[in-house]
């Protein structure tokens, strides 16, 4: 049996499309250290075609959910928000945030798929 050398496995690895070395990243992560593996900022999306990750970086919140942030929005700067509005716009606010982060990430993706 022929022994590859680290040098040989890591060029090798990074010949593999960028979704394969994720998941061996993860694997040799798992089975060699104790602790989980740590959360980067910015995670890739795996499973995803080019098609569908540009699709994901150029959505946008529904048109009517933006205009009842904007409607929510203007009440609070006016100090006029009942507490269930102010529940409604927190989650508008929450929504808002997975929106922009999918998009970063697809747009992270297909970077590093491009790269």
């Amino acid at each position: 049996m022929n022994t590859l050398t680290y040098p040989e496995v890591l060029n090798l690895a990074t010949q593999l499309p960028m979704e394969a070395q994720w998941e061996l990243l993860k694997e040799l992560w798992q089975k060699t250290v104790i602790y989980p593996l740590p959360k980067p900022n910015l995670l890739p999306l795996i499973g995803l075609n080019q098609i569908e990750l540009r699709a994901l970086a150029e959505s946008v919140v529904a048109p009517e959910r933006q205009k009842k942030l904007q409607q929510l929005l203007a009440q609070h700067r006016q100090g006029q928000l009942s507490v269930p509005q102010a529940q409604g716009l927190d989650e508008l606010l929450s929504e808002v945030d997975q929106v922009a982060l999918l998009k970063a990430r697809a747009l992270y993706t297909l970077k590093l798929l491009s790269a």
